[in-house]
């Protein structure tokens, strides 16, 4: 495999997983920091490349120690009293385990940063790009957005792969689910691709295909499951890897490892790419409004987090047609990460005044 492949599986695993809105969680056992030195070292192993910058990783490899063994004493992994023992290659002796970890972070004892208090994204040469990245997705907005009307003309970035795309980036007048002006006569103001006059009868194609129609768009207010996120298996082991499976992965990352192209609520377009499989109908099933969506699903998002995320939804209560909006958290709320997680999950009075909050701003935008 080729090095730029293997720089890809550590951006993918070491950036991306912990940095997604924002968050670098630092849970039970070490967390998602844990979890993403863990699988990079181990796919490091499988494909005999290593590189000189981390010596630690290199003689872990040379003395036969599991990728486990190398991110314990690397910091990353910990074993916190009281928890199960966190393990993606088990050992037979646990003793012999401890050992190992011991002898191998005695040896390289002075690393030139303390890996002890430091987060996977603070690794030189990783943190410059966990910066932009952070940068990029915290918003949830689309990136190139000229008009900032918040429907981009990119597919990936939060753009027309989450939000249909913007018809004309330099008018915030025309974008999908805005009020036809004069039949659309002219112009294709609300992006479904329908404009003109019908000479034959002098009416606009818009009043003469749509106007049984009810227009109306539709939304997802949600998690990963309504982000629809997806992790290639081929990405995980070696054994798999290949051209084909790497040939979208720009694609893939620019897109939070979401599919939401492929989700219930705004799937649209057919893929039989060798990671994912989709098929989908909103465009044969409804021409006048199959550009108004707007999936704004949030890996992680739970109750409280989705009163900020929502304000990135877009719709002007004038110039805009109705907006089916669907709510749908389903267990970032209960499963939340924390080592105690009874007592970190959110209250029912929490989980009512959260999601009432949410309502009572969806009034104030969306039109009736």
């Amino acid at each position: 495999m080729m090095k730029a492949s293997l720089e890809w599986i550590f951006l993918i695993f070491a950036i991306l997983l912990p940095v997604i809105n924002g968050l670098s969680i630092k849970s039970i056992d070490g967390g998602s920091d844990c979890v993403s030195c863990t699988i990079v070292v181990g796919l490091v192993e499988k494909l005999s490349i290593v590189y000189n910058e981390r010596p630690i990783i290199i003689d872990g490899f040379m003395k036969g120690d599991s990728p486990d063994i190398i991110c314990h004493a690397l910091k990353f992994c910990t074993d916190d009293p009281g928890q199960a023992k966190c393990r993606l290659y088990p050992s037979k002796s646990p003793i012999l385990f401890t050992q190992h970890v011991l002898n191998l972070h005695q040896q390289h004892s002075q690393p030139s940063y303390d890996l002890s208090t430091s987060k996977i994204c603070q690794v030189p040469g990783i943190k410059e790009i966990c910066k932009i990245l952070e940068n990029a997705f915290n918003n949830h907005i689309p990136s190139v957005d000229f008009d900032q009307d918040r429907f981009g003309s990119e597919p990936t970035f939060r753009g027309s792969s989450w939000r249909r795309k913007d018809c004309n980036d330099f008018s915030s007048a025309i974008h999908p689910g805005a009020r036809i002006v004069q039949g659309d006569a002219i112009i294709d103001h609300n992006c479904n691709g329908i404009y003109g006059i019908n000479s034959a009868t002098g009416r606009s194609w818009e009043e003469e295909f749509c106007n049984e129609t009810q227009r109306m768009g539709i939304a997802v207010l949600g998690d990963s499951i309504s982000a629809h996120f997806h992790l290639p298996e081929q990405w995980l082991d070696a054994n798999l890897f290949s051209s084909e499976a790497f040939e979208h992965v720009m694609f893939i990352l620019e897109n939070e490892l979401d599919w939401p192209q492929l989700s219930a609520v705004t799937g649209h377009i057919n893929v039989s790419w060798p990671n994912i499989e989709g098929s989908t109908r909103l465009f044969d099933l409804d021409h006048c409004n199959h550009r108004d969506y707007q999936n704004i699903a949030v890996n992680g998002a739970d109750s409280k987090s989705i009163l900020d995320i929502a304000k990135t939804l877009r719709r002007n209560p004038i110039n805009d047609v109705l907006l089916l909006v669907i709510y749908s958290l389903v267990g970032n709320d209960v499963c939340n990460g924390h080592s105690s997680t009874l007592d970190d999950m959110t209250t029912v009075e929490e989980i009512y005044s959260n999601i009432l909050n949410g309502l009572t701003y969806l009034d104030t935008i969306l039109p009736k």
